[in-house]
């Protein structure tokens, strides 16, 4: 049985859904209980535990994703972040970037979509950081705490060439 997939939605959950259906089809024109197997294989919607987005998936489907995520729900694109997640970080545990990844999604959440101007000052200020924190461990010098969390540091002054005053 063929079936449309959307961008958005996850392959396997398309794909698991269709199998189902035809295993369906087939167990109702056999005759067999078919109630029984739709029982079973009758999609559900569920929400991801990262980004919150909803898919319609088969119990099937669901069991075997949490049961990689070690009992979370994960959505495809997310699974594929915690999984790039873990190829830079070796040493992380599933878990922890599913953890690393939610806790993302959330400060995503919580500053984009609701300002998205604090999203781009907040953006500027931790390519800053990064940037600063980068050219000290390249050059192998000491990293200056306040220089790079901005913690402590001194305040810029205000440069004299404005003429206009402050309305």
């Amino acid at each position: 049985m063929a079936s449309k997939q959307s961008p958005v939605m996850g392959s396997l959950c398309v794909l698991v859904i269709s199998e189902g259906a035809a295993a369906l089809q087939r167990s109702n024109s056999d005759g067999g209980g078919g109630m029984a197997a739709g029982a079973d294989q009758e999609a559900r919607s569920v929400r991801c535990e990262c980004c919150g987005m909803a898919e319609e998936c088969t119990p099937r489907y669901i069991g075997r994703v949490r049961e990689r995520f070690h009992g979370k729900w994960v959505c495809g694109l997310c699974s594929e972040a915690v999984k790039e997640r873990q190829k830079r970080e070796p040493a992380l545990t599933v878990d922890g970037a599913v953890d690393a990844h939610a806790a993302l999604c959330e400060r995503f959440n919580s500053t984009v979509r609701l300002n998205p101007k604090l999203s781009l000052a907040s953006s500027m200020r931790d390519i800053a950081r990064k940037s600063c924190q980068h050219r000290a461990t390249a050059t192998g010098a000491d990293v200056i705490p306040s220089a790079c969390s901005g913690a402590g540091a001194a305040t810029m002054a205000r440069s004299t060439s404005c003429a206009l005053p402050y309305v």
